[in-house]
């Protein structure tokens, strides 16, 4: 072997065969391959199998296994790798695992003979890497040297010297043009409400003049103010040409904004602007702020009687004008991925699949796919898969790489799914296989050879060899030697259906049916394009019987090859990589017996063998093909004629094959609970009697919850992306654009093909079931609103809006769904929604509710609210009957209920008096009440004797003090700076600065470091503390609280916040009493009890699902438990514990308005969010234990009642581990 330049070295092999060795550094170590005349050396036919034997160099010259295994290679002994080399090959290592050297021999397999090549002297092949690899990177540095040097006196040679000379040949003289001061375009835009000024300047190429402009930010608009001084001609015309950045993170390639402004018009390339200067000296550029560009690329453009210059910066380059703020830290992997997308398929003049394919392999071999990556990748295979994208965009590609590509990438597909670190990645990514050939790194060949084999041995016309004349078989032998594609199989099966019938339209429909493509489609293939004009596979076919058998035996080759969902040629191709001969004979049952309903539970339990075998690329696409399989039997049970039992069966088959695939924890727990009650211990209840029913209702409840989100979650995903991909595709420089009805609703009609949905169609039938048997209605009231009826205008909305137009009110809103933070608007009288976001009786919403005297319901039959949602505009009155159900009939002059009052209510904010310290403690609450929220105040008005229950210690920072913290010398600027943040309403920048720039002052830390360690609950002194005192005061500028204050006519220096501090509890469950339970059917000395298992932000946020709810009443009364607890997640306080700011303010608590939620609580660390495994959970299998801590907490509501005098009270607590009860705060119940 000979050395013959700084990069490459020649090989000279054993028995002739001859070939090269290439070392590139392109930030990688790529060493490339290349054997010549290995066949003809060897004897051998086309069936060859060549493959690269090699290792690394050890320093006493021994074979040594590589620290990276590079794309393609795989290790075949403790030392030793091979990489499959198709007689040209590339090993890529990253720089820090480059090998110095590297050993090979050729290993090639052929006519039943295995042959081992070494170099011409009988030694291996010894490649120097690190040696070239220096080589290359001097002669890379060399040659971009000199090509900057060329460009550089290429550009100078260009540069406008005399601009009065270029535009006016005649002589006229160049002057600076006359401009008015102030400039009256800028100073209106000063004007504007919260803007901001950012100026900028750069002087011109050969100093020929300067270029000054101001980008105006204001809410809703950027406004960009450009102004030239450049010495013109009078004659000439200047042009300000701008785009933006149309890869920002790359910095390349320019395109038009997504909006231009009045006055602009686009260049004919369609990927930059011109707008002109006003008299050669201003112009002004106006944006969307939503749609305003990161940052303009510009130059000016002068043109003239004589000509035409451009003039860019003294650099010889343009100006970039950055208009957005700049994003904190490097772009989302997604946001890259998502940019690559957009521009190959919009963009690109030449583009295929296959260069597809490598693109998506190189994201899916990188670890860490993100959630965002892995929907790019989703949305552009299936979208490809539905032939919504180019396949053969002026380009081909051979066969052998398609096959190629497509094996690797079901490799990295396969990795990617094993590693995947959320079950939303695992679900996009499964969504894809479903679009990815086999592949098979031998097939193209095969392909190719194989209906060559097949028009000779039949004696066809092929090229110039005389023959059987068919026109389809000619064109379609020419697609298949230059763009094989998974679409082969549909056109295979189409006229394999011909020859069977004889009739050519029998081939057009089989290829319609499987592949969506139409005549015109087929006549769009094996030309230059795939939009080019010609006949292509549009002919018809000459009836060839003949063909039939060897054409059956080519379509299960193209299977092999790109069939990656047919489930037989999966079943074969797994053969060898099977776990075990038993699961091998259980796929090929499964195949046989596939259309039975009763293979639903083999597939389970086959699916359940092949886990640990997901990360073979085979295994992971019959897993995916078993999947699909299950979901069509489950598609064909017809589930409102089967029994319940049958119903309950069903279902719990699903869930066994779901959790399979999307490995999650919530779901496992919850199809734990499900088949609990299903198939073994139901907890003491009698199947379906009440309490069993109850129960399952929290199962179902649980895995609805999970499987909903999960869906949505995809679909917004995806949607996200198909937007993305319809923008790219509507601006003037694309190329292709994707059929918009398609993306409109991609994301949605996505996420339907999830196994989730057969789940929700499973639940929809069972649940109602379960209600009736358990003896519940299909409303849920949590409040019921100003008495005998409800009369309103129904109005059908998404969410509650902030604020309702007066014309709407009264209104009767049927939203889709509630979060339980939210106000209710002044003017709406009821709120309606599905059972599926349902809010707790004490959440937040829920009080709000009652306080302001609005229905507030939940229905779990979609068509009574369907039936609601028909009612769109119409005046209807509502009511409550006997049972707790929503009536509703035609508002008539005769109706019984009283319309609310429309105008908000005055709310008086009692003024605090001078804060007496900067910190109180607990013992200091009750002397200085007018000082403290209801919070503080209530809490110490509790009096545990005989250790009944206890109070947390506890110390306020009073209202006032965070007044007084910003009129601290310190925090003079950042006042003034907030002033101006509320004086524009930028509510969110309130919050963060507040959070970012305020200083809490020495003497305040000290203080409340003190009095914690005082009390018995010292904060640590390394704990971030202090952003959670400042984050409480913050939220004083939160949306729903600035709404509430605007809605209650509460004036910004009236309400003021104190922070309550606690160290927070180490809890097993939190509970909230309502001492007098507010349901319609309570007895009047029941409470409602509702407890949730970990920390009470589940409970009062209102977190997705129930709580424990129980009506429970004195001692010789019985508890009624309504609903069982079915919150996927649990909150927890840290290992480690922390402590609690929570907001105190003057605006809670006050006759006749609650206030509660509106002001943030933050904990020091934040707390752990856990799945919560509710099948070994005594609330819901411990009768003795569920009643024992029902009884206990009513006695303790009773126990606070005497505190405050009999009046009935909201009391928020703590289980603790060793079972003590914690009031944490009481308030006068609403």
């Amino acid at each position: 072997d000979r050395q013959t330049d700084n990069m490459s070295m020649e090989l000279s092999l054993e028995r002739g065969p001859s070939g090269r060795v290439e070392v590139s550094d392109s930030g990688n170590v790529n060493i490339k391959v290349s054997l010549r005349g290995v066949r003809g050396a060897l004897h051998l036919g086309h069936h060859t199998h060549c493959q690269l034997h090699w290792a690394c160099l050890d320093d006493n010259g021994g074979w040594a296994a590589p620290t990276f295994q590079p794309q393609g290679s795989n290790q075949v002994d403790p030392v030793a790798s091979r990489i499959n080399c198709a007689f040209e090959c590339t090993l890529t290592f990253p720089k820090e695992h480059a090998p110095k050297k590297i050993v090979f021999v050729v290993f090639v397999q052929g006519n039943g003979q295995d042959f081992w090549l070494k170099s011409r002297g009988g030694e291996d092949i010894v490649v120097p890497v690190e040696e070239l690899a220096a080589k290359a990177a001097e002669h890379a540095a060399a040659a971009e040297a000199a090509a900057a040097a060329a460009a550089a006196e290429a550009a100078a040679a260009t540069r406008p010297v005399n601009l009065a000379a270029r535009l006016a040949p005649d002589g006229a003289l160049a002057r600076l043009a006359e401009r008015t001061k102030p400039w009256e375009e800028l100073e209106k835009a000063r004007a504007l409400k919260g803007s901001k000024v950012q100026k900028g300047s750069g002087t011109l190429v050969n100093n020929l003049g300067q270029l000054e402009w101001y980008v105006v930010k204001a809410p809703e608009q950027f406004t960009v103010l450009v102004e030239a001084a450049v010495p013109l001609p009078a004659s000439a015309q200047l042009y300000l040409h701008f785009g933006c950045l149309a890869d920002a993170e790359e910095g390349e390639g320019w395109e038009c904004p997504e909006e231009l402004s009045a006055g602009a018009i686009p260049t004919g390339d369609g990927k930059s602007a011109r707008i002109l200067f006003d008299g050669q000296a201003r112009a002004v550029l106006k944006f969307n702020e939503k749609t305003a560009p990161g940052a303009l690329l510009c130059y000016l453009y002068a043109v003239g009687p004589g000509g035409d210059q451009y003039v860019r910066n003294n650099d010889d380059q343009h100006f970039q004008i950055a208009i957005q703020d700049g994003q904190a830290g490097p772009p989302k992997p997604e946001d890259i991925l998502g940019k690559k997308i957009c521009a190959a398929e919009t963009k690109y003049t030449h583009w295929t699949h296959f260069q597809r394919l490598c693109m998506l392999k190189d994201m899916l071999g990188k670890p860490g796919i993100t959630e965002g990556e892995a929907a790019w990748i989703t949305c552009d295979l299936r979208l490809a898969s539905q032939k919504c994208l180019d396949w053969y965009r002026k380009r081909g590609y051979q066969p052998k790489d398609m096959a190629h590509i497509s094996e690797a990438v079901g490799g990295v597909m396969a990795s990617a799914v094993s590693g995947a670190q959320t079950s939303t990645v695992r679900a996009l990514l499964r969504l894809a296989v479903r679009s990815v050939p086999r592949g098979s790194s031998s097939g193209g060949d095969d392909i190719r050879h194989g209906i060559l084999n097949i028009m000779r041995n039949h004696g066809i016309k092929e090229g110039h060899r005389p023959g059987i004349e068919c026109k389809f078989i000619e064109a379609w032998h020419q697609k298949l030697h230059t763009n094989s594609a998974p679409d082969d199989i549909a056109i295979c099966e189409g006229y394999l259906a011909f020859l069977g019938s004889g009739n050519a339209n029998d081939m057009f429909r089989v290829v319609h049916e499987k592949a969506g493509y139409t005549r015109e489609d087929l006549g769009k293939m094996c030309q230059a394009g795939w939009h080019s004009d010609g006949n292509g596979l549009n002919h018809e076919p000459l009836h060839l019987p003949q063909l039939r058998r060897d054409m059956e035996g080519y379509l299960h080759l193209l299977k092999r090859v790109h069939g990656g969902t047919d489930l037989f040629a999966l079943c074969e191709g797994c053969k060898g990589q099977y776990p075990d001969h038993g699961a091998e004979c259980m796929a090929f049952e499964i195949y046989q017996d596939r259309d039975n309903p009763f293979v639903m539970g083999k597939i389970t339990e086959l699916r359940g063998r092949l886990r640990s075998e997901l990360w073979k690329r085979d295994i992971l696409m019959l897993d995916v093909a078993l999947e699909d399989q299950m979901r069509s039997l489950s598609e064909r049970q017809k589930l409102d004629s089967i029994g319940r039992d049958d119903l309950v069966g069903v279902l719990a088959c699903i869930l066994g094959d779901l959790r399979l695939s999307r490995q999650d924890a919530s779901l496992d727990h919850g199809a734990d609970l499900f088949c609990r009650l299903a198939q073994g211990d139901h907890g003491g209840e009698e199947r379906w009697g009440i309490g069993w029913c109850k129960l399952m209702l929290a199962a179902c409840d649980r895995i609805s919850i999970v499987c909903s989100e999960l869906a949505d979650r995809v679909a917004t995903l995806l949607q996200q992306c198909a937007d993305k991909l319809r923008a790219a595709g509507s601006k003037p420089s694309a190329v292709f654009t994707v059929d918009p009805k398609v993306l409109a609703t991609f994301g949605e009609e996505t996420a339907r093909c999830l196994s989730e949905r057969l789940v929700a169609q499973c639940l929809k039938h069972l649940t109602p079931q379960l209600r009736h048997a358990a003896g519940l209605g299909a409303w849920e009231v949590v409040s019921q609103g100003g008495g005998a009826g409800t009369i309103g205008s129904v109005a059908v909305m998404r969410a509650l809006p902030d604020t309702l137009p007066a014309e709407l009110a009264p209104c009767i809103a049927v939203t889709d769904t509630l979060t339980g933070w939210e106000d209710i608007p002044a003017g709406i009288v009821a709120v309606l929604l599905p059972a599926a976001h349902a809010v707790d009786v004490l959440s937040h919403v829920a009080i709000r509710a009652r306080n302001q005297k609005v229905l507030l319901a939940s229905c779990d039959e979609e068509d009574q609210l369907t039936q609601l949602r028909q009612l769109d505009k119409k005046t209807i009155e509502l009511t409550i009957d006997a049972g707790g159900a929503v009536k509703w009939a035609a508002a008539t002059a005769q109706s019984s209920g009283v319309v609310q009052e429309e105008k908000p209510k005055q709310l008086t904010v009692p003024k605090p008096p001078p804060p007496p310290a900067q910190v109180l403690p607990i013992s200091q609450f009750e002397q200085h009440r007018r000082c403290l929220g209801g919070k503080s105040f209530h809490l110490s008005e509790l009096k545990p004797k005989n250790g009944e229950y206890k109070v947390p210690p506890s110390a306020t920072v009073p209202f006032g003090i965070f007044e007084s913290v910003l009129d601290d010398a310190a925090n003079k600027k950042a006042k003034e700076q907030l002033e101006e943040i509320i004086t524009d309403e930028r509510w969110s920048d309130a919050r963060k600065h507040v959070v970012t720039e305020l200083q809490v002052p020495e003497t305040l830390r000290k203080a409340i470091e003190e009095e914690m360690a005082k009390v018995g609950a010292p904060l640590p002194g390394d704990a971030p503390w202090q952003k959670a005192l400042k984050s409480v005061w913050a939220s004083k500028w939160t949306d729903r609280a600035v709404s509430s204050r605007k809605q209650m006519s509460v004036p910004e220096d009236a309400l003021k916040l104190a922070v309550l501090v606690q160290p927070l509890a180490f809890a097993s469950y939190a509970f909230v009493i309502h001492t007098r339970s507010p349901m319609a059917t309570a007895k009047p000395d029941d409470a409602l009890v509702e407890v949730v298992v970990g920390l009470g932000e589940s409970l009062v946020s209102n977190s997705p699902g129930r709580a424990l709810s129980a009506s429970v009443g004195p001692s010789d009364a019985s508890i009624d438990v309504h609903t069982f607890p079915s919150k996927p997640d649990g909150v927890f306080a840290p290992e480690s514990g922390t402590h609690i700011f929570r907001s105190d303010s003057n605006g809670e608590d006050l006759e006749g308005f609650a206030g509660a939620g509106l002001y943030d609580s933050i904990t020091v660390v934040d707390c752990p969010h856990k799945p919560v495994n509710y099948a070994n959970e005594p609330l819901l299998f411990d009768r003795n234990f569920r009643n024992s801590l029902l009884r206990r907490l009513f006695d303790l509501g009773r126990l606070v009642e005497a505190n405050f005098k009999g009046q009935p009270q909201d009391i928020e607590g703590a289980v603790l581990s060793g079972g003590e009860l914690v009031v944490l705060q009481s308030r006068p119940q609403v």
